[in-house]
Formats: structure tokens, C-alpha cells, sequence
């Protein structure tokens, strides 16, 4: 189990997913990610969601709304669940990152992106994003501390960088 650290739902526990290919973020990262962004609001897209904890979170703390996109079907069940068990109402995709983003119109505050350690394609992602976005948001993207990325092909400004443990969290604004 995994526990909300703030706001209206602090306390809850939310269910893990159980799976290879699934990496959970602690608490203690999620909350320092939190702090880091001070104040939560607009619509928030949970990419890679995975249990959903990062949108849990962000509508724990004042987002209107959220999306979570997930092509894991354990990981689409765990999030409907905790939704459903703290009767939060959002949209929950079974799919994976590139056909949700072909697909949608909707532009979001706040992006989370916790993709599989192994993925490859940061930078094309990312830019990927920037069609997706509205004015003034904020991209958190979480991965392996090791892996190093091209920001000269990013066309977002690089906020923050800090590692914890094994994962690096850079936080991104829009130009």
C-alpha cells in the first residue's frame, strides 16, 4: 500500500500494482516532488500511471481534474480502484503513452511521466508533450539517476533537478 502524505485525502492508502514492469514512487520522492511544485491546480495528466498515486496526489492537493494513461491492464485495474475507493471521478485510459497522445485534445497544467526505466525516447516525448500543454505548465518526469538527457533537444525550461536514492526527478516548464 501506498499512502496520500497531503491534502484532503492525507492518510488514505491506495493499492500498489504489483508487477515487473511497474516501479512505484515512494512517499518520500512524491512529497518532495510536491513541495517542489507549491501550488497544484488545473488539469494533471498521470502518463505511465501506474497505481495513479502522482494524480491521486496533485487532486489531493487542488487539481480540478485528472487523466491517467496506463497500458499495463493490472495497472489500469489498480487505478480505477483507488479512484473508485476514494470516490475521486477522472479518466482512465488502457493505453499506451504514443496512441493517447495521437489521439487527444485536451490540454493539461501538469504532466507526470514515470515511464519504464527502460524506455529510450525522453526528448521526442517530451517535445511530443509541448502540442499538449497549456501556458505556463509543468512537466515532472521521473527516471533511472544514471540516465542523462540531451536538454539542448528539449524545448522546455529545466526548473529542478534532484536525485533520491536510484531515480532523478526533473521538473520542467513550459517556454
Amino acid at each position: 500500500m501506498l499512502k496520500i502524505h497531503s491534502g484532503i485525502y492525507k492518510g488514505q492508502k491506495i493499492a500498489r500494482v504489483h508487477s515487473k514492469t511497474t516501479k512505484e514512487t515512494a512517499s518520500m520522492v512524491r512529497e518532495a516532488v510536491f513541495n517542489s511544485l507549491f501550488k497544484i491546480s488545473g488539469h494533471v495528466l498521470d502518463l505511465f500511471a501506474g497505481s495513479g498515486s502522482y494524480g491521486i496526489t496533485a487532486i489531493s492537493l487542488g487539481a480540478n481534474k485528472a487523466t491517467f494513461v496506463d497500458n499495463n491492464f493490472k495497472a489500469y485495474k489498480t487505478v480505477n480502484s483507488n479512484l473508485e475507493k476514494l470516490n475521486i471521478k477522472a479518466d482512465v485510459f488502457l493505453s499506451d503513452y504514443q496512441t493517447f497522445l495521437n489521439k487527444n485534445t485536451t490540454k493539461f497544467d501538469l504532466i507526470f511521466l514515470d515511464p519504464p526505466y527502460n524506455f529510450k525516447n525522453y526528448e521526442q516525448l517530451l517535445n511530443e508533450l509541448s502540442n499538449h500543454l497549456n501556458e505556463n505548465a509543468k512537466i515532472v518526469l521521473e527516471i533511472d539517476k544514471k540516465t542523462q538527457l540531451n536538454n539542448d533537444e528539449i524545448n522546455f525550461n529545466k526548473s529542478k533537478e534532484k536525485v533520491y536514492g536510484s531515480k532523478k526527478v526533473i521538473i520542467y516548464e513550459s517556454l
